[in-house]
């Protein structure tokens, strides 16, 4: 083989796991009362996705509160950002006193 031919690593698809087992969690019964954010990736439709989920949300529960993308960043861009994002979620999920979230990842 030359030193100009292309190489390639090789992977595994049943290689060992990396992540531990999530735990599910309980949910709610219902979303009268609660509040719940949007976390988006900035990469397929999240506002669009978000504005019909939160009109059918409204139409069936009266109490229900929204916290937009917006106040939490972009989870999916440069290391740093992503890194300062991600750290900051928890406390920033905290203060606006947020009961459930969906998350929107394009793929």
């Amino acid at each position: 083989m030359s030193d100009y031919e292309p190489r390639y690593d090789v992977v595994w698809p049943l290689g060992r796991r990396v992540v531990g087992e999530v735990v599910e969690q309980e949910r709610p019964a219902e979303l009268g009362g609660r509040t719940v954010a949007y976390l988006w990736d900035e990469l397929f439709r999240g506002p669009e996705m978000f504005e019909v989920i939160s009109e059918v949300a409204r139409d069936r529960f009266d109490d229900v509160e929204f916290v937009g993308w917006e106040e939490f960043g972009n989870f999916h861009a440069s290391a740093a950002e992503e890194k300062r994002v991600l750290e900051a979620l928890p406390e920033l999920l905290r203060s606006h006193r947020v009961d459930l979230v969906v998350a929107a990842v394009g793929a």
